[in-house]
This record gives C-alpha cells, sequence and structure tokens, in this order.
C-alpha cells in the first residue's frame, strides 16, 4: 500500500466560476470528471468512481504523445458542496500518494474553488502539476459551459 507523505512542498490555485458551489462541486464526482481532468489533449480512456469515503476512483487517459496513463486515489473526505479531499496517486507523483483538497466557496452568484494539492517531493515535482491543474481549471470552465 502506497503511503501519503507529508511535505512543505504544496501547490494552491484559486479561480472563480459562474456556476454554484453544488454544481462545480458535483462536476468533481461524476464520470465526466474524466473527460476535462489533466492538459489540453490528454483523452479519457475509462474514469471509475465511488464517490463515498474511503472509496475509490481511477482515471485511464492518453497523452498528445500516445502514452497510457493511470491516476488514481481514495476519497477521504465529502462534504457537499463545500470540501473535497482525495488521494491522487499518478505518473508525475512519484511512488507514493499525494493529497489534494478542494474548496467551494459561495461568491456572487458563482463560486470560488481552491485546489490544494501537498505531499509533493520536490518543487518541480509541484511544478509539473501546476501546468495541469490549471489546465483542468480552463477545461472545467468550458464543461460547465
Amino acid at each position: 500500500m502506497n503511503a501519503v507523505i507529508e511535505t512543505p512542498v504544496k501547490l494552491s490555485l484559486t479561480r472563480s466560476f459562474d456556476a454554484p458551489p453544488e454544481v462545480l462541486f458535483d462536476a468533481w464526482l461524476q464520470e465526466s470528471w474524466g473527460d476535462w481532468l489533466g492538459p489540453e489533449g490528454v483523452v479519457c480512456l475509462s474514469c471509475e468512481m465511488d464517490p463515498r469515503v474511503g472509496g475509490k476512483w481511477r482515471v485511464q487517459a492518453r497523452t498528445p504523445d500516445g502514452t497510457e496513463v493511470e491516476l488514481s486515489g481514495t476519497y477521504k473526505e465529502i462534504t457537499r458542496p463545500s470540501r473535497l479531499v482525495f488521494t491522487w496517486h499518478g505518473c508525475l507523483s512519484g511512488p507514493d500518494a499525494t493529497i489534494v483538497t478542494v474548496t467551494f466557496k459561495p461568491k456572487g452568484a458563482g463560486t470560488e474553488m481552491t485546489l490544494t494539492h501537498e505531499g509533493f517531493i520536490s518543487q518541480e515535482q509541484r511544478d509539473r502539476h501546476n501546468g495541469g491543474w490549471s489546465a483542468t481549471f480552463e477545461r472545467l470552465a468550458r464543461h460547465l459551459g
């Protein structure tokens, strides 16, 4: 079993969306998550989710260069519509799982969403995830349309 590592190297991104917290929160727990997860050009091959505390998630995808990758984790906290916490294990994460926390706060008619990804073993690893999560936010905004 992979351990969750605790290091001070973390990533935090915040963005406002034109959707209520419930809509934004629910998008993270639907199988369509795989369609907007990751950088441009990443194609979801399969997305499996068991959205309950202790439940597992798994996404298989193909990168623009044809490499197939698998991302997976376990849900640690699901507090609709304000907070979602899950472990993250994937091709850029190293051998141990990291932790992703997503918070959703009402802001006017929309939502301010903050993603914190922590447990990185290096700043380089964190910076690689920064690009992926930033692109994911863009793809999510388009998905919500």
